[in-house]
């Protein structure tokens, strides 16, 4: 069985990664994520049969979503349309309650317990980070705001290339900083945590003057908001999110070798947890009557700004033809279709026109494989069409 010789070296590779994607607590350090609320918000289900949805699949030769989904190293899927989960189904061991890592979806997570601050007033997005964490002056974050932190618009110099995931050995930075952040293993290196490692960084562009995608600013955020809310990570998670939403599992969030969370991609959840998550965002931050995220937050997040659609633009996220990178999403038609990304496939989809969100979990056998996600953010949109009746 693959999931007995799954190690920290190799757990991100395939095929060991179909099992660990699930067993993260098995692995390395989490904190839990809990539902103390008392109260669960079970979706309702009402199937529709979907697998016969045509369209064009790019990488697998897939002519429908049902042969796209059994080609595609999919490990969960739930179609949740105007409240409702829709399509549901789950491959390679996975079940309802079973956690998947998130990877950069957690990051999306993150973003929304930042947004929940600034709506109860705690931080503003226009602060000064190293106002609000003197712990950070002297760093390349002098003179950044909190929004270029969630937005990757801060001028920190990091190189983000997963042309070097498979180097285990290497000395890069995102390799280095995996090992602080306990997705590789340590090995005889003195341990400095993700805070540690990123206070190495130098600074390569003014503040604001480009998007350029960096997964350690996501830890400085939720930094931000333990610092503003005199409480961990997880357990402001715990209270201020998967409380209110409902949630019917815990989750899970990795810890570095210090005890911080790793907030950029360590978070596990179960399926329909991360689709009540998406639907969140649908519904512009409410919940039962509840604004639980400020309607001005899930709004910005979707409609961005003229000078973020310029950022983008200006990337070389360019060529996707996507509109622009906010709040730790990604949003392809501006205001109207996003989507928290995770590498090897992990996506929360939503789809405002016909009021849909998909989440899903894969081990796809690379970390960035462009034409496999192009085929699948294809299928949801076919899924999405279809729902409303080819409209």
């Amino acid at each position: 069985m693959v999931e007995r010789h799954v190690t920290l070296r190799n757990w991100m590779e395939p095929p060991f990664n179909r099992a660990a994607f699930q067993r993260v607590r098995e692995l390395v350090p989490t904190a839990l994520v809990r539902n103390r609320s008392g109260r669960s918000r079970p979706f309702e289900v009402r199937p529709e049969a979907l697998d016969a949805v045509a369209f064009a699949g790019a990488e697998t030769g897939s002519p429908s979503w049902g042969e796209h989904l059994e080609r595609s190293q999919c490990d969960g899927v739930c179609v949740v349309h105007d409240g409702r989960i829709v399509f549901e189904r789950y491959f390679n061991a996975m079940a309802a309650d079973t956690p998947h890592l998130l990877m950069s979806v957690t990051k999306s997570v993150c973003a929304a317990t930042l947004g929940i601050a600034v709506g109860n007033r705690r931080i503003g997005v226009d602060d000064l980070v190293c106002d609000v964490a003197p712990e950070f002056a002297g760093t390349s974050l002098d003179g950044a705001t909190v929004q270029h932190v969630i937005d990757m618009s801060a001028g920190t110099d990091f190189v983000e290339d997963y042309d070097l995931y498979d180097d285990a050995d290497g000395d890069s930075p995102l390799i280095e900083y995996e090992r602080q952040a306990g997705y590789r293993p340590l090995g005889a290196r003195p341990p400095i945590g993700t805070l540690g490692h990123f206070r190495t960084y130098g600074t390569a562009f003014d503040h604001g003057a480009r998007f350029d995608y960096r997964s350690p600013l996501t830890n400085i955020a939720a930094r931000l908001v333990e610092i503003v809310s005199g409480a961990r990570f997880p357990d402001v998670v715990s209270g201020e999110l998967w409380g209110p939403l409902g949630q019917e599992h815990d989750a899970d969030i990795m810890l570095d070798a210090l005890g911080h969370p790793v907030a950029e991609g360590g978070m596990s959840c179960s399926l329909r947890d991360l689709a009540r998550f998406g639907h969140l965002y649908l519904d512009d931050g409410r919940v039962d009557g509840r604004q639980v995220l400020p309607a001005s937050w899930v709004q910005d997040t979707r409609d961005g700004t003229d000078s973020a659609v310029e950022r983008f633009a200006a990337s070389e996220h360019r060529e996707r033809g996507w509109s622009h990178y906010r709040n730790a999403f990604w949003t392809f038609e501006r205001g109207e279709v996003f989507s928290g990304l995770g590498i090897f496939g992990q996506y929360c989809y939503v789809h405002r026109p016909s009021r849909t969100v998909i989440a899903r979990f894969s081990t796809y056998p690379s970390a960035l494989p462009e034409p496999l996600s192009d085929e699948t953010l294809a299928g949801f949109a076919a899924v999405a069409t279809a729902l409303t009746g080819g409209r």
